[in-house]
């Protein structure tokens, strides 16, 4: 693949700032402030597998392993591409997250070892917030959605890509980005994180960029984030230990409860790590609905609870870091099986990706309704990889 090639779209900006504030997401635009020069040109996106913290397993084992089930469709795969790096090496996060090596190579020898036929791609936390101000913010994410489509045009069977959006207070930027990355980029969907500026995703303020995703019909995946309410207690307990799966069923409840979920059927929301802790509290959320939030229901009626635990049920659940069989065994019997996908996770699981994928495998569920995670639920949703389906 030629990255350099003239295809017609506009080329990235090729600057990016940053700021460590932004790691809150408190995405206001702001004056800009001092910028971190970066160059990012087509060729420079491509990456070595040098630094790969990646080994596959021996190739005999895995395929004997793999020989009786049916391949996956990760629709939570990671990738950090350079030109991130760059920014992410400039900002102090060293005592909040720690960032894995990454290739294409990487993720395709994963995905070879792990019988995972394609993987939609996506940023993770902090996502475009750390290029500081707005213009930075738009900047980067232009460059990571141009790199996402050249990735995916290199390896159209193996790669799909979720777009990466500025954030969600900066209306005008994200609803020019969605435009673009759907009609020009064909992209497979959109990440959002589950909260942006202090406000979860139902908040009245996004209402009219849930609009436009709406009229695209768009597959969203939530990813957890930093929560504006949890202030740091303790090294034990980083933030993606307990307050990510929190973060999920938070903005999951908020979207729901304020109608938004309703308002806009034709969206289609994948929740990261099997929902949170979104499952275990569902019935808590709808039974208390009834009494505590009824005023603002629809209908204002005692079947308001009833309506709040079908929209909830209405949500995708990706297997990422939930393939224990306590999860499984909670998931498999709350939430429609259709609407289970599988995810890895990659490349931030680490060696815990082995381990919920160990279980996962091993776990005992019919084999309909297994090749329905790993594969059938997927192509309902993206039907494009229906032609690639062996």
């Amino acid at each position: 693949m030629d990255h350099d090639a003239d295809d017609g779209r506009k080329t990235p900006p090729s600057r990016v700032g940053g700021s460590e504030a932004a790691l809150d997401h408190s995405l206001q635009c702001n004056p800009p402030r001092a910028e971190i020069p970066m160059k990012v040109t087509r060729s420079s996106m491509v990456i070595s597998s040098r630094n790969s913290n990646f080994t596959p397993p021996d190739r005999a084992v895995a395929d004997s392993r793999m020989a009786s089930l049916p391949h996956k469709i990760d629709v939570h795969h990671h990738i950090i591409p350079a030109f991130y790096k760059q920014v992410l090496s400039r900002i102090d996060l060293s005592t909040k997250i720690l960032f894995p090596s990454w290739s294409p190579e990487a993720s395709l020898a994963f995905m070879d070892s792990h019988n995972i036929s394609t993987a939609i791609l996506s940023l993770s936390a902090p996502g475009a917030a750390i290029a500081g101000d707005c213009d930075d913010v738009r900047a980067l994410v232009r460059t990571w959605n141009d790199y996402a489509f050249e990735l995916r045009s290199a390896h159209p069977k193996r790669f799909g890509f979720f777009a990466a959006l500025p954030g969600l207070d900066d209306y005008e930027g994200v609803v020019s980005e969605i435009k673009y990355v759907f009609d020009n980029l064909k992209a497979d969907g959109v990440t959002l994180f589950t909260s942006y500026g202090g406000q979860y995703l139902g908040a009245k303020a996004f209402e009219s960029v849930w609009a436009e995703l709406h009229k695209y019909h768009a597959v969203i995946h939530v990813h957890p984030n930093h929560s504006f309410a949890a202030p740091f207690t303790t090294p034990f307990l980083p933030q993606p230990l307990i307050d990510y799966p929190h973060e999920t069923s938070r903005t999951a409840s908020d979207l729901v409860l304020s109608g938004r979920k309703r308002q806009f059927p034709n969206c289609k929301v994948i929740l990261s790590h099997a929902g949170g802790t979104l499952p275990y509290l569902a019935d808590r959320i709808s039974v208390l609905s009834e009494t505590i939030f009824a005023g603002i229901l629809d209908g204002q009626s005692p079947s308001a609870g009833e309506q709040v635990m079908e929209d909830l049920k209405t949500f995708y659940f990706d297997l990422a870091l939930g393939g224990s069989s306590t999860v499984l065994d909670l998931l498999l019997k709350w939430a429609p099986n259709d609407h289970i996908l599988y995810g890895s996770d990659f490349p931030f699981a680490g060696g815990a990706a082995e381990r919920f994928n160990a279980t996962l495998e091993g776990y005992q569920m019919e084999s309909q309704v297994k090749k329905m995670c790993y594969q059938a639920n997927a192509l309902q949703l993206f039907p494009r990889l229906a032609l690639h389906d062996q």
